[in-house]
């Protein structure tokens, strides 16, 4: 009787603490995410530099 509720007792742990990763590793990616949004991408940049190139001449 006594293992059965130390088993249960030990899943829930394990279950809680997974949930917690799981959770805070989505708040990492959503925040990656946001920074890659911000940057240029190559062709963006090499765009602007083209147009600022041909305002030059």
């Amino acid at each position: 009787m006594e293992f059965e509720l130390i088993l249960v007792l030990f899943m829930a742990v394990v279950v809680v603490s997974l949930w917690v990763v799981h959770s805070k590793l989505n708040r990492i990616t959503e925040h990656v995410q946001q920074l890659d949004e911000e940057y240029l991408s190559d062709e963006q940049i090499e765009k602007e530099l083209e147009e600022e190139w041909y305002k030059d001449k």
